[in-house]
């Protein structure tokens, strides 16, 4: 099934487009999904994942054709 993905704000300086298609397995988590994109694991859980226009936990499970937008959350002062 396929997914699309967006990356937002810092968490674009990586390797991948800032929007791009994925091919990924049927009953993925979200958590799962982001293990395979190889960030830092300890980022993991400062993912903010936007999922068809809403919030959602890591713990939900990837539907063909979800929209995602990653986000990571960091903090200053």
């Amino acid at each position: 099934m396929k997914i699309k993905v967006e990356f937002v704000g810092a968490i674009n300086t990586g390797p991948y487009k800032k929007e791009q298609e994925f091919e990924v397995k049927e009953k993925l988590t979200i958590k799962s999904f982001l293990e395979t994109l190889h960030f830092d694991p300890g980022h993991l859980n400062f993912i903010q994942v936007v999922r068809n226009g809403s919030r959602c936990p890591h713990s939900e499970t990837l539907k063909n054709g979800d929209k995602l937008e990653l986000m990571l959350m960091v903090g200053g002062g």
